[in-house]
């Protein structure tokens, strides 16, 4: 008695352009013998053969070559223009070997003859394995091409998420700058105008990269912007952002936001920073006379009524607050060495002569190289640069 485990036959949608119903027939039972169960159609023209290409997916397709009414010529063409990658085998009893070779070339995957079908089981297992690797080669295509979509739109978006240039502020030099990484992220820094002639300076980062981030983040700046022009105070404008970055932010994001007003007036700095990188006031003689740490969560990490109270402190003349994203602080170079808050403020210490916008550059100049290792980089380098100068500036 046979041990032999009993294989199922393998369903196989068959469409048989055939006008010979008993060759037809001869075909369908050699696909059994092969270990198929076929469903099959039989058609004989082009209208019947658009009609089933229409009404029901194929596996296979087989066609006679020369038929009264219709040629596999003419059928290999209309399945061909039907965008269907099915297989297409000629099953004849007379084709010469030129014509073949034409059919070939016209797309046809194979040809077998009628009175010769002992290698149909193998050219369908073949053809059929060939058009589901084509299959599986085109979506793979295609999710590749919807990515790099999707990474175009997340970065045109950032790009308008920053400011178009820096205020003009008598007394004050600010800057900012972001490089993205390969794969754009949720950085995003701001300078936005209150009515009370104060100025909001925002640096922020959304967890995540694409185009999910960069929406969440084009949010966060119309919230913000929104309620600093409609004159809000400070902490209205950050406990209502705060409300309404929640709605938006669901379960699996957060956002980590160092957000200060600025009255030029009096130096007065309040900030709020909720998870956001340390950022630094660096006094005229170099040294470190503040570091504006953490002092609440990250927007959606805590979803309770935590509110979102500001600290204060006093830029003086010659003062420089430099605020920054994790990008840069943790750039890696070949060694493994990390880039780091030190670094960074020893840069702009160096250049505290330059203008803003050329400290801010070289910072992430001097950040990119030291990261100049094999590989993408995988975060977004921001940094905001707000000096109080020693003397107003001179027409």
């Amino acid at each position: 008695m046979s041990t032999e485990p009993v294989v199922a036959p393998k369903p196989l949608r068959v469409l048989v352009i055939e006008d010979s119903e008993p060759d037809a027939l001869l075909l369908l039972e050699e696909l059994r013998a092969s270990g198929y169960a076929p469903e099959a159609r039989r058609v004989d023209n082009a209208e019947d053969l658009v009609d089933a290409l229409d009404k029901q997916k194929w596996d296979i397709v087989f066609s006679d070559h020369h038929m009264p009414r219709f040629s596999s010529t003419e059928a290999l063409e209309i399945v061909r223009s039907s965008a269907l990658d099915v297989p297409f085998i000629i099953v004849s009893g007379v084709i010469g070997e030129d014509a073949a070779v034409a059919a070939m070339r016209a797309g046809a995957q194979d040809y077998l003859m009628k009175g010769n079908l002992t290698r149909l089981g193998v050219a369908v297992a073949r053809e059929l394995a060939e058009a589901e690797e084509r299959r599986a080669h085109r979506k793979a295509e295609r999710a590749l091409l919807a990515q790099e979509e999707e990474l175009r739109i997340a970065r045109e978006v950032q790009r308008q998420l920053f400011p178009a240039g820096s205020p003009d502020l008598p007394g004050y030099d600010l800057a900012g700058a972001s490089r993205p990484a390969t794969v754009p992220g949720g950085d995003y820094f701001d300078f936005i105008p209150t009515p009370q002639g104060r100025w909001l300076v925002v640096v922020g980062d959304v967890t995540g990269h694409g185009l999910g981030s960069a929406m969440l983040m084009a949010a966060a700046r119309a919230y913000l912007r929104a309620l600093a022009l409609a004159g809000q105070a400070f902490e209205a404008i950050l406990a209502q952002a705060r409300h309404l970055l929640i709605e938006d932010l669901g379960e699996d994001h957060f956002i980590t936001l160092l957000i200060a007003e600025l009255d030029p007036a009096t130096g007065v700095w309040r900030y709020v920073n909720a998870g956001h990188p340390t950022g630094y006031v660096l006094g005229a003689a170099g040294a470190i006379k503040a570091r504006l740490e953490a002092h609440a969560a990250a927007v959606g990490i805590d979803r309770g009524e935590e509110r979102l109270e500001p600290r204060q402190i006093a830029l003086e003349k010659g003062d420089a607050v430099l605020l920054l994203t994790d990008g840069i602080l943790a750039v890696h170079s070949k060694a493994g060495s990390e880039f780091g808050e030190a670094r960074a403020l020893e840069y702009v210490w160096d250049a505290r002569a330059k203008p803003a916008a050329q400290i801010i550059s070289g910072l992430l100049d001097a950040a990119a190289r030291f990261g100049d290792g094999p590989g993408p980089r995988e975060d977004d380098m921001t940094a905001v640069l707000v000096k109080r100068l020693a003397e107003a500036a001179r027409d």
